[in-house]
């Protein structure tokens, strides 16, 4: 943006109003990636309307304009949002609903809505895991609990930690959907000046990668708490994409997807790698020695590789693919495994 451009939209705020698009949406959870993407929607839409759990969360944003839990840096205008704990009164208020709570909550979370209230809305998943409670994908829970059409799903999703997206650090997203229009559209809602989002088909294999991804970054983290270094490091991450490309592939054949893609191949290096990575996080303390229950309770954010990790064991009785890796790292969390001697025994098999 050129500096005249920048200086046109300070001095004629209406201006800088009428270019924001007027969809109505809200936006369901209050943790760091919920804060980074209502960030990045208050540039572009008019109308946001944000559920919070946490009275805390609702007064530090209405009052002083920030979030006083999470991303406390980042500057909310509350003239831009409507902010609620109230969940019925945000969800019937919006046409699209960007569903951003800890997998590990969700179905908590949205026990108090109707299946009627969320099945006529554009849903936007930009949950990083799975639904513990009944084994399944996202978009797998909300068309059986909630019956929500396909054609009205999305996810957002790509190598993004909310924390970057604070310092408006350029990051790319990827909006995928089966409805191609619904995903373009959703795409607009996160472009910005620092954002872009393209467009793809592959719902299916794009959230798969992000239940996948999180595993791995575990077990990166893993490894680096044991004490291997980059080089393996690097070669570990490799044999990773390999066994996402060869399960998401069983699972959702698609020869038009190239795991190469930001949003397989980005997000899976960005989570094992970033200092950012709570997976990563959690791994490495394993590595380092302490117990699964230990960890996760030193853990003040969700792991949702933990979680996971489960759901695709679970997945892969009935698929039978190849996946060693996630069933060491399995056994591991749920199996009392040793860390180090499985972690090395996997090892062995890497190309």
């Amino acid at each position: 943006m050129e500096i005249t451009d920048v200086f046109a939209e300070v001095m004629n705020p209406a201006r800088r109003k009428k270019t924001r698009m007027r969809y109505r949406v809200a936006v369901i959870g209050g943790g760091s990636w919920a804060t980074a993407i209502v960030k990045i929607l208050s540039a572009n839409l008019e109308h946001i309307h944000w559920w919070v759990r946490e009275e805390e969360i609702a007064e530090g944003i209405s009052t002083y304009g920030h979030n006083p839990l999470f991303l406390s840096q980042v500057y909310i205008n509350p003239k831009d949002v409507k902010i609620s704990t109230d969940l019925r009164q945000v969800v019937a208020k919006a046409d699209y609903v960007i569903i951003v709570t800890p997998s590990a909550f969700l179905h908590k979370t949205l026990e108090p809505l109707k299946k009627s209230k969320l099945g006529r809305k554009k849903i936007i998943n930009a949950v990083k895991g799975i639904v513990p409670e009944t084994m399944q994908v996202i978009t797998d829970y909300l068309k059986t609990e909630f019956n929500v059409p396909a054609s009205n799903m999305a996810i957002i999703s790509g190598p993004s930690h909310a924390e970057e997206i604070a310092q408006e650090k350029f990051t790319f997203l990827t909006a995928a959907s089966e409805n191609e229009e619904l995903a373009k559209t959703v795409a607009d809602f996160f472009t910005n000046r620092y954002v872009r989002a393209s467009v793809s088909h592959d719902i299916n294999g794009a959230e798969m990668a992000i239940v996948l991804k999180n595993i791995y970054a575990l077990g990166a983290g893993i490894y680096s708490g044991l004490g291997y270094g980059d080089n393996f490091i690097a070669a570990y991450i490799a044999n990773c994409l390999k066994e996402m490309k060869r399960f998401v592939s069983h699972t959702y054949p698609d020869a038009e997807r190239h795991i190469s893609d930001a949003v397989y191949l980005g997000d899976l290096l960005v989570t094992a790698y970033s200092k950012y990575s709570r997976n990563r996080m959690f791994g490495n303390m394993i590595g380092h020695g302490l117990s699964v229950r230990v960890a996760r309770l030193e853990m003040n954010m969700i792991a949702e590789g933990y979680y996971s990790c489960r759901c695709i064991h679970e997945m892969n009785k009935e698929f039978q693919a190849d996946i060693p890796i996630v069933e060491t790292i399995y056994g591991i969390l749920y199996e009392s495994n040793n860390v180090s001697s499985e972690m090395k025994r996997i090892a062995e098999h890497f190309i």
